[in-house]
């Protein structure tokens, strides 16, 4: 019983790691798809594109937990308004950009996460 406990564990943490790595990318590429569209004026700062992060991801032999985000701690002088409402603008479509990315990446995130658990123990 051991031996199937240990690799039952050792498929469940790569099947994890494996759907956060794809969420990992797919913010990525939601965020730069934000770009994707003419910028007028204003020369954008690129900040965004640079923004996705795992900031955690912890595996037991019961349970799994990531956390991944827009790193916020960037200041956008002299806008007056802090990250969190500036990247709100940005996803809700307030901004000259495709908004919808991180909408759209936390579906991404539940079907990487269905898919690669499916794969492999169906």
């Amino acid at each position: 019983m051991g031996k199937i406990k240990n690799e039952i564990t050792r498929a469940f943490k790569a099947v994890f790691e494996e759907a956060v790595d794809h969420s990992f990318q797919d913010i990525h590429r939601n965020v730069d798809n934000f770009y994707n569209s003419p910028q007028g004026q204003y020369e954008r700062t690129g900040q965004l594109a640079e923004s996705p992060q795992i900031n955690s991801c912890t595996i037991s032999d019961t349970a799994a937990h990531a956390q991944l985000s827009l790193d916020t701690s960037y200041t956008y002088v002299p806008s007056g308004r802090d990250t969190n409402t500036i990247y709100g603008y940005a996803e809700s479509g307030g901004l000259l950009g495709n908004g919808g990315f991180w909408e759209k990446s936390m579906e991404d995130i539940e079907k990487n996460l269905k898919d690669a658990f499916e794969s492999r123990f169906k």
